[in-house]
């Protein structure tokens, strides 16, 4: 149930108190977040934020474990898998770099989220107290919590915001997550959105620590519908996708491109979310995923609610905002938000609004 604008702001306040740190503003508004931003070099470069060192297992020392909002969720929602994820060991600020560590999405939600199920409770009951919060922070101050994973599973989340050109005008992409997801559901988020995590047994090919393997594979699950492989043999059995061999001849040509707009760390979790924007200027390339006889259709994966997508134009604030019910961003995960607006800005610098 999304808060209203007095608990989320309340939400908001006691978070920017305890972390000493300055949340994400947009329209007037705080959000629960904070964003460290990559330098100029590395904006199109997105693996440029992850640190060279490859992961390893981290240990499972956790201050605080919710045993029993883990077991609501294995109860409520079908289909949770216990899969590796990539969690944050460290944040670098200068330049902007994230290490990491390989853990188990179980204990991201029992570490992890369920933090952020307490601090909306008492947000909604106007009485910000977070016991397992307050306990976690007696085993790891709040500001080294903002730049380091320790005793808990801190699992990496990657957003990339989809802008296209319409012919006429360039549009980004949102949708609704679907009752089967974990959390947020029911909310508005960008497309793709996903956990980092490896696919191959174990970690077997190392070149899966890579953003851009990452969200090009959500882009085909999320936008195209290829379905969700777990443990391949291959690391990149999904290369010879009609639609993904498309877009990299987009990128080669300076027709699309990949960019970082930063890592947003959500204080309501302390999970860090690597930002990016996927900016297609080929005007075709709408024509074609749309066309009835298409040969890689748009069509979104089983965790979106199919007549949820809205293709609004970024133009303006107030034209994109319009396409959307009032009070977006009580209907969108906090991240989520951040990652939008800071796609949007970049988006409007690539291609000269506003300039």
């Amino acid at each position: 149930m999304p808060l209203d604008n007095l608990a989320y702001k309340r939400l908001t306040d006691y978070l920017r108190r305890l972390y000493q740190c300055q949340p994400f503003a947009r329209q007037g508004i705080e959000h629960p977040v904070t964003v460290y931003y990559p330098s100029a070099t590395q904006i199109h470069d997105v693996d440029s934020l992850l640190d060279p060192g490859l992961p390893v297992a981290e240990s499972r020392d956790f201050a605080v474990y919710d045993y029993s909002y883990l077991h609501d969720l294995q109860n409520s929602k079908k289909g949770l898998y216990n899969g590796a994820t990539f969690t944050m060991r460290r944040i670098q600020e200068y330049p902007l770099r994230l290490r990491g560590r390989i853990g188990r999405y179980y204990d991201m939600l029992a570490t992890c989220a369920a933090l952020e199920r307490e601090s909306r409770a008492a947000a909604e009951a106007g009485l910000m107290r977070a016991p397992s919060r307050t306990a976690y922070h007696r085993q790891v101050p709040p500001d080294v919590a903002l730049l380091r994973g320790d005793e808990r599973s801190a699992a990496i989340g990657i957003g990339a915001l989809t802008v296209f050109n319409d012919g006429d005008v360039y549009r980004a992409i949102l949708a609704k997550r679907s009752e089967s997801t974990a959390f947020d559901s029911n909310m508005y988020h960008v497309l793709p959105a996903m956990m980092f995590e490896p696919t191959t047994a174990n970690f077997a090919d190392k070149r899966e620590w890579s953003v851009k393997h990452q969200i090009l594979r959500e882009v085909l699950e999320e936008l195209f519908g290829l379905p969700e492989a777990r443990r391949p043999m291959r690391w990149d059995y999904f290369y010879d996708h009609p639609a993904l061999r498309y877009l990299l001849r987009l990128m080669e040509t300076g027709e699309a491109q990949l960019c970082a707009t930063g890592i947003i760390l959500n204080l309501l979790t302390l999970r860090p979310e690597i930002s990016a924007l996927l900016l297609i200027h080929d005007p075709e390339w709408y024509v074609r995923v749309s066309a009835k006889d298409s040969d890689m259709p748009f069509q979104t994966a089983d965790e979106t609610v199919g007549d949820s997508v809205v293709m609004a134009p970024i133009t303006t604030d107030e034209g994109f905002l319009a396409r959307f019910p009032p009070d977006l961003h009580l209907s969108m995960p906090a991240q989520a938000t951040a990652t939008m607006w800071l796609g949007i800005e970049q988006a409007r610098r690539e291609i000269g609004i506003g300039a």
